[in-house]
């Protein structure tokens, strides 16, 4: 029974915003791992309502809508939602997503995709759309405040128009953060998580020291959902394992992978 469960035993750290945090907990749980879930940041609406009118002219206008997050994608239709307007079903717009799971809720809500690169990166999305956006195009880019501009820097020399919209910001979960502190002073993991690079960022100005030592005693495997994350934990001195795939069960493939690996 064992090998049903690779995590038996596991105390898996989860920092997760704390809305999407817990689908990872039950994965966690049904591979027989303990989750801890600390939510270190969170999301809010950043389209000022002034800009509404022209986001929409935008929308209309549109030969591509590009979504770089599942998170963009979310509060796209809050924003369609919230403004009365309806989703763009009936234009000829083609849609273009970062990775399955923003395909996925994309197309759960309506949206056809009709392009998603094969590694769930940026810079794959943005030589995707200049394989396939025409000359004349208008692209529309749907962001959070932390994403890069790899998309416009790629595709505007070439002459495409690009639009970029800051759709939501994220911020630091006060909570979460002390939520963190009280579990590290009670507790050691056997994984860390992380699934964003301003999730790093937020982690390592808590608990930076422990990260290090924990590292540097082999006692914790960090794991992170890809390269960016990857490098902003490298950058602190702190190597870590990195899936094949970009996702979250990418992430739990390797956990398992390491736990057999110990046995």
């Amino acid at each position: 029974m064992k090998h049903d469960l690779p995590l038996q035993g596991k105390k898996v750290l989860v920092t997760r915003n704390k809305a999407q945090a817990q689908s990872f907990r039950e994965k966690v749980e049904a591979l027989g791992g303990e989750a801890v879930l600390t939510s270190l940041i969170s999301f809010r609406p950043a389209l000022p309502p002034e800009a509404a009118q022209r986001f929409q002219a935008d929308l209309e206008s549109a030969d591509w809508l590009v979504f770089t997050s599942v998170n963009g994608a979310k509060f796209f239709f809050s924003y369609l939602k919230d403004a009365g307007a309806s989703a763009p079903l009936a234009s000829e717009a083609k849609v273009a997503a970062v990775g399955e799971k923003t395909a996925r809720y994309l197309r759960d809500r309506g949206l056809s995709v009709d392009l998603m690169p094969e590694l769930y990166v940026a810079e794959h999305l943005a030589e995707a759309l200049k394989q396939n956006a025409g000359r004349h195009d208008k692209v529309v880019v749907l962001k959070g405040n932390l994403s890069r501009d790899v998309i416009k820097k790629t595709l505007s020399p070439l002459g495409i128009q690009v639009s970029e919209w800051i759709l939501y910001e994220t911020v630091r979960d006060e909570r979460g953060i002390l939520d963190l502190k009280e579990a590290a002073k009670h507790a050691s993991f056997d994984f860390v998580t992380f699934t964003s690079s301003s999730t790093v960022h937020t982690f390592m100005s808590i608990l930076k020291e422990e990260s290090l030592a924990w590292a540097e005693k082999n006692r914790t495997a960090f794991i992170t959902i890809g390269p960016l994350t990857k490098k902003a934990l490298s950058d602190y001195g702190i190597p870590s394992y990195m899936p094949d795939v970009y996702t979250i069960d990418g992430m739990l493939r390797e956990m398992c992978r390491i736990s057999r690996k110990g046995e």
